[in-house]
């Protein structure tokens, strides 16, 4: 970290406060921070661009209370991340208002990965939005999904854990600083998160919340995500305000299928889909959407898991040969990306398909070879466009592979 850099920035948060617009209009007149921190604490030069409310704050900085704030942050693990840090996600710069800095704590290569989507809902949830939650975010988790949500009781640390569990990644989004034990029922769950996960806030370490600061957090949490995914929420609800500063920043909306359209507790739920949010029934629902950028992300997180397919009885007496014609004494997952002959690989279980999946697959695995799309629909007697659905239906269920010139094999 530069530690001038972070000074400046911390300087500016400083004087015109955590999350404020002002930052930008200030900050925008200058062609550095920097520049900005070294005009701004003229006192005579900073009457042309702040008020004089901002003047009398500006008077009342104490550098030394900054410098203590930054050895503070390093001594507990906490990386201040500043907006002109190589570290800090594009996504998030394009959104309104974008944080000045944000305090880290946690596995830091989560923000490297866009592939991202926030899961919000009530704090008293149904047991059928649990459900819900704790399947959703373990199923996108295993195919390389961040999960992002807010860290309060409900919903959200039941997105935050169950992504955790399942060995993925999840970033908590705060309201409050990282060191202020907010909401106390959840402190038992921040070293697990910690490890395997982010916390993030622009807020000081020590920092209450308030009525203000968990509304603003929203806009971060769904600025870092692809897409926002409602679970529950009322006619009137907390979540909702991240729907609508989601919907604002281009982003996707799914809401999840009420478990009963009559009960007020999905009102909100209800309402977005009636207004053109994407009915969530499923994982495939999400996994469709953004399948055309991140299809090879999908396709390889779908193989990986069907490599790890409990081995039957047969391939246990047949040990796994690879390209050299070397017995793998070892299982596939201790070498380091062993390749193996062809007939020796795990055999997608065919007996899960039903319908025209079925017989797609039943196609392909018959002719024996790469098969075109067009040629596929052409033999099965099904529209073009319709086979290319069926077909990524099986890629992500890792029964098909895609291969060069829109061409498939069986798996």
């Amino acid at each position: 970290m530069d530690r001038q850099n972070i000074l400046d920035w911390l300087w500016i948060t400083n004087c015109l406060g955590c999350g404020n617009k002002r930052i930008w209009e200030v900050v925008g007149r200058f062609s550095t921070v920097s520049e900005a921190c070294n005009v701004l604490r003229d006192r005579k030069a900073r009457a042309e661009f702040l008020t004089a409310k901002e003047q009398k704050s500006a008077d009342g900085i104490d550098s030394d209370q900054i410098d203590e704030l930054i050895s503070y942050c390093e001594k507990g693990n906490i990386y201040i991340l500043t907006y002109d840090d190589e570290k800090y996600p594009e996504r998030l710069k394009s959104i309104f208002n974008p944080p000045a800095v944000l305090y880290c704590r946690g596995d830091m290569t989560c923000l490297e990965n866009d592939f991202s989507i926030s899961i919000v809902g009530t704090r008293h949830p149904s047991d059928y939005s649990i459900r819900l939650t704790n399947a959703l975010s373990k199923e996108l988790a295993k195919f390389g999904v961040v999960i992002i949500s807010g860290f309060a009781v409900g919903i959200d640390i039941a997105a935050n854990m169950s992504a955790v569990n399942s060995g993925g990644k999840t970033i908590a989004v705060l309201g409050c600083g990282l060191d202020h034990n907010y909401p106390k029922d959840n402190f038992v769950y921040r070293s697990e998160i910690e490890k395997n996960g982010l916390f993030i806030s622009e807020y000081y370490p020590k920092t209450g919340g308030s009525s203000i600061s968990f509304p603003a957090r929203n806009r971060i949490l769904s600025g870092l995500s692809l897409g926002t995914v409602v679970i529950e929420a009322a006619e009137k609800s907390g979540a909702l305000i991240t729907a609508n500063l989601a919907l604002s920043q281009g982003k996707d909306i799914f809401a999840a299928a009420p478990h009963d359209l009559f009960d007020k507790r999905y009102g909100g739920n209800v309402r977005l889909i009636r207004d053109g949010a994407v009915c969530l029934c499923g994982l495939k629902d999400i996994l469709y959407e953004y399948y055309e950028n991140y299809g090879h992300k999908i396709a390889s997180a779908a193989d990986e898991l069907l490599m790890k397919l409990p081995e039957t009885a047969e391939q246990k007496k047949t040990p796994m040969k690879n390209t050299a014609g070397k017995t793998a004494d070892e299982p596939a997952e201790n070498k380091e990306r062993a390749v193996y002959e062809p007939e020796n690989e795990p055999q997608f279980d065919a007996s899960v398909l039903s319908g025209e999946e079925a017989a797609v697959y039943k196609t392909l695995k018959n002719y024996g070879s790469a098969m075109l799309a067009d040629d596929i629909a052409s033999v099965c007697g099904i529209d073009i466009s319709d086979m290319l659905t069926i077909l990524t239906d099986l890629e992500i269920e890792g029964a098909v592979t895609q291969r060069a010139g829109q061409s498939y094999t069986a798996n």
